[in-house]
């Protein structure tokens, strides 16, 4: 990293300059083998903000849930935060978690929060680590809340394999099933395209139809293959848009199975990250503003918002949610008992892990389903061209009798 100095040399005078260190200590040590007395001592805020472009993205969730799980192991065991976050600064080195580190330790050493030294260390931390870890801070309980933020960070991380899982299987199907066409339109049909020039045979038009097309696709080989690699890539670009993954989402939560499953999974996800934020002491209203913030449809989002204003006007959570119609009856009357015994976390805790178990039978079904359906279309298609070849190889055999 690249330190901002200011100190005094032997001759008393006042200098300044840059230093790099991988942490504020080892910057320290080398101004003063060059016999400088540190006036003062920051993190170069340009190099900083370079980095922090280039981290984006590189840290992987999984990374980011196990050295926020490790952190707080290490308080739990009785280490100083200051001790804990330099170790985790030191055992990550130059990666960009050893840096974030290092810089949260420069911070820590001048005076600054733990939650404010997170949202300037350069990595894309989920808002609710911050505050959970300024609620930690505040109550005493920073070791509880990072665990509680890494099962949290897990839980999410969980779901997305799950999500990425279930539409693997489909696009395996899909990509077999095109692969199969092709291969019969490449191989099998021109082998019969010498029919198209008996005068002899009248050719049914669906057997006129599929022959030509068999032609076209094999004569025109390089175009589709060029065709399909720029589709291929469009569709990559796309799926780096966060708004056209939105607008995806959308569309799956319309399709039936498939749909109540990812809004099962979504509401799943709300009643995790509520129940994680209230466990921590965050406030009602910035706890909901998360959980909401949490969800990735954007439908989700807009029929949460009036119960959010209900409840700002003093309204509880269970009747608030109750017109929104987005839980059962079973999951409101688990808040309106959290609510009346005190133990609403706990409650939340319960719904998500119904949700959670519901999507994972819906997503079973949906599979299932899928499966012989494919089959049928896939199949479906081939018989259709294998029947246009029999067809033309009839009406040949008709002529010549």
């Amino acid at each position: 990293m690249e330190f901002k100095y200011q100190a005094v040399n032997a001759d008393g005078q006042t200098v300044t300059g840059f230093i790099s260190a991988d942490t504020d200590r080892e910057a320290l040590t080398q101004l003063k083998q060059q016999s400088l007395t540190p006036i003062n001592l920051t993190l170069d805020q340009a190099r900083v903000e370079t980095r922090r472009v280039f981290w984006q993205g590189k840290v992987s969730a999984q990374d980011k849930a196990l050295v926020v799980k490790e952190l707080g192991t290490l308080l739990q065991a009785g280490v100083s935060l200051a001790e804990a976050v330099d170790s985790m600064a030191q055992s990550h080195g130059e990666d960009a978690l050893g840096q974030a580190f290092s810089r949260v330790h420069a911070t820590l050493r001048s005076g600054g929060s733990f939650s404010s030294a997170l949202k300037d260390s350069a990595i894309d931390w989920p808002d609710y680590l911050h505050q959970l870890a300024a609620a930690g801070e505040q109550t005493g309980k920073l070791a509880a809340a990072l665990h509680n933020a890494a099962d949290q960070m897990e839980y999410e991380e969980r779901v997305r394999d799950e999500m990425r899982n279930a539409l693997i299987y489909p696009a395996i199907l899909v990509l077999s099933g095109i692969s199969a066409v092709l291969l019969v339109f490449l191989v099998v049909v021109p082998k019969f395209a010498s029919l198209l020039k008996s005068s002899k045979a009248k050719i049914p038009e669906i057997s006129v139809w599929v022959l030509k097309t068999g032609l076209f696709v094999k004569e025109n080989l390089l175009f589709f293959g060029l065709g399909a690699a720029g589709v291929v890539m469009v569709a990559l670009a796309l799926s780096r848009s966060a708004a056209v993954r939105a607008q995806a989402m959308e569309w799956i939560s319309r399709v039936p199975i498939l749909g109540r499953w990812l809004n099962d999974t979504e509401m799943g996800r709300w009643s995790s990250m509520l129940a994680t934020l209230l466990e921590n002491r965050v406030p009602i209203l910035a706890a909901m503003e998360l959980a909401e913030a949490s969800l990735r449809l954007n439908s989700l989002r807009y029929r949460l918002q009036p119960v959010l204003r209900e409840i700002r006007a003093g309204k509880k959570i269970a009747d608030a949610m109750e017109t929104t119609r987005l839980l059962q009856v079973s999951g409101l009357n688990l808040i309106r008992v959290g609510e009346r015994s005190g133990e609403l976390p706990k409650m939340l805790r319960t719904l998500a892990q119904l949700y959670e178990n519901a999507g994972r039978q819906r997503l079973k079904r949906f599979l299932v389903l899928l499966e012989p359906a494919a089959i049928l279309l896939i199949g479906g298609v081939i018989g259709f061209v294998m029947v246009a070849i029999m067809l033309a190889i009839t009406s040949l055999s008709n002529v010549s009798l």
